[in-house]
């Protein structure tokens, strides 16, 4: 159904990702790696920043949690953004409806989409045939 997308999903919520983990295997993602906090993933992205086929296509990042938030998480992943050889979409997700933290996502222009959790199985596919079908 999608180029084999390598996704990754920063969420410390453990059941969030076995949902979204269940829902892409049903849209027949098969490539996703799962990352209990921002600060692994982040540091693996600076040090491969041209390392394409390693870095992931999508990132379902969680906006709280601990240590370093989602939006510390995109100010980090800004400061090396343009050396990456590589079109990285990220979409925000969070349990928060508060709707300041929605304005400052859109303020984000790596921050592709955002949704509330738990993610429907709809949005998703609609995410992942907009961000790999066009």
């Amino acid at each position: 159904m999608y180029q084999d997308p390598l996704v990754w999903i920063i969420d410390d919520d453990d059941i969030s990702k076995y949902v979204m983990k269940r829902y892409l295997n049903q849209l027949s993602v098969t490539r996703i790696i799962d990352f209990p906090d921002s600060l692994q993933p982040l540091k693996f992205i600076q040090d491969n920043v041209r390392s394409t086929d390693e870095l992931p296509d999508i990132i379902f990042l969680d906006l709280h949690m601990p240590i370093l938030n989602g939006f510390d998480f995109i100010k980090d992943f800004q400061k090396v953004a343009s050396q990456i050889e590589k079109d990285i979409r990220i979409v925000m997700l969070t349990s928060s409806i508060n709707a300041e933290d929605v304005e400052i996502a859109k303020s984000f222009p790596e921050i592709s989409n955002y949704f509330i959790k738990p993610i429907k199985h709809r949005d998703l596919e609609k995410i992942m045939n907009i961000e790999f079908n066009n």
